[in-house]
């Protein structure tokens, strides 16, 4: 290919209409312009014809992937993590790819980072590419806020976490609550009465009911809640170091503290570390997510430990049987955690 041609063919390249363009052009979403192309039912007479002139003003030439999805041969999964840094979802990833590459699936992986504008236009893009199917962590509980793609007639599963009034929804999740009550028992049964937790965003399902576990054991113990000793970070280590320190820099320094996922951990232990405390001879301590480091500590860490692996695995069957079988019960699983007991706890004094 000599100079002009290309220049000319990235002058095409350039012109080229997306789904995009057809998009804004019928004043629709992409969800809309995707159920269109593929001949989805639940569109009405004038959306249709709305998303119809916009594809032949604008020449919009459907791509193969869609051809495909109406041929039924489509392998395309869609997997929409939160935070692609924290090892728990590469855990997940890892049982998901089992599953999918097993059957000769592809999957599609995306990351919001937590980001509920950019979880939005990243679920537009994959029904974009008219994937046979969805495994998402979402960032939000609002129902509201997926009805694109509930309403796309594209098969999904939530994992890790739960969207309020979203009852007849596949998922795959652990009992958060006894996870979080099971590790401050413990503790408060080690002598412990100042027990602090670090618990991450508070609209998270996830968080609210790990936040009610160590709730209940502290009340069921016969003790108050201690509002000075709960600490709301961002799920990430730099929200777990500045809880810490705050916990540490107070007139009230918790005897243990249990901190409510793996990052927020590593920030944690930071901190103690910059404060030049000693675990557990000063402060006890328990984290959520038995990572491949938690172990290799001096001393050990304690955890509650998720079955992560297994869960991407149950999310990828739940949502291959979804596509199989678009008719049978709504599939929602619970799986349990398990306290791993490690040196990074010992009897108050």
């Amino acid at each position: 290919m000599d100079l002009k041609q290309q220049r000319e063919k990235k002058m095409q390249d350039q012109k080229r209409v997306t789904i995009h363009d057809v998009s804004r052009r019928a004043g629709v979403s992409i969800a809309t312009v995707s159920r269109v192309l593929s001949n989805y039912e639940a569109v009405s007479d004038e959306t249709r014809e709305l998303v119809l002139s916009a594809v032949k003003e604008l020449k919009y030439q459907v791509n193969r992937t869609a051809s495909n999805l109406r041929k039924g041969t489509n392998t395309k999964i869609g997997l929409l993590i939160t935070d692609i840094q924290n090892p728990f979802f590469g855990s997940l990833t890892r049982g998901i790819e089992k599953i999918t590459t097993n059957l000769d699936y592809t999957l599609l992986l995306a990351n919001s980072d937590e980001n509920p504008e950019q979880e939005q236009k990243l679920i537009a893009q994959l029904l974009a590419e008219e994937i046979a199917g969805l495994i998402i962590v979402p960032t939000s509980d609002d129902c509201q806020s997926y009805e694109d793609l509930k309403s796309s007639g594209v098969p999904f599963v939530i994992v890790d976490r739960l969207i309020k009034n979203c009852q007849h929804v596949d998922y795959v999740k652990v009992d958060n609550y006894n996870g979080a009550k099971e590790a401050t028992d413990y503790l408060l049964r080690l002598g412990h009465k100042d027990i602090a937790y670090i618990g991450g965003l508070p609209y998270l399902s996830v968080m609210q009911e790990r936040l009610q576990g160590y709730h209940d054991a502290i009340t069921q113990a016969g003790y108050a809640i201690d509002e000075n000793l709960i600490k709301t970070g961002d799920n990430r280590q730099h929200g777990g170091y500045q809880s810490m320190m705050g916990l540490l820099s107070a007139k009230k320094v918790p005897s243990a503290v249990l901190i409510a996922n793996n990052l927020m951990t590593l920030g944690g232990l930071q901190a103690i570390h910059e404060m030049d405390m000693q675990i557990p001879g000063q402060i006890s301590l328990i984290g959520f997510d038995d990572m491949d480091w938690a172990a290799c500590l001096q001393p050990p860490l304690s955890v509650v430990a998720q079955p992560a692996f297994e869960i991407g695995e149950l999310a990828a069957k739940t949502l291959i049987n979804r596509i199989s079988t678009p008719d049978i019960a709504v599939q929602q699983t619970i799986l349990s955690t398990k306290l791993v007991l490690r040196a990074s706890c010992q009897n108050a004094d």
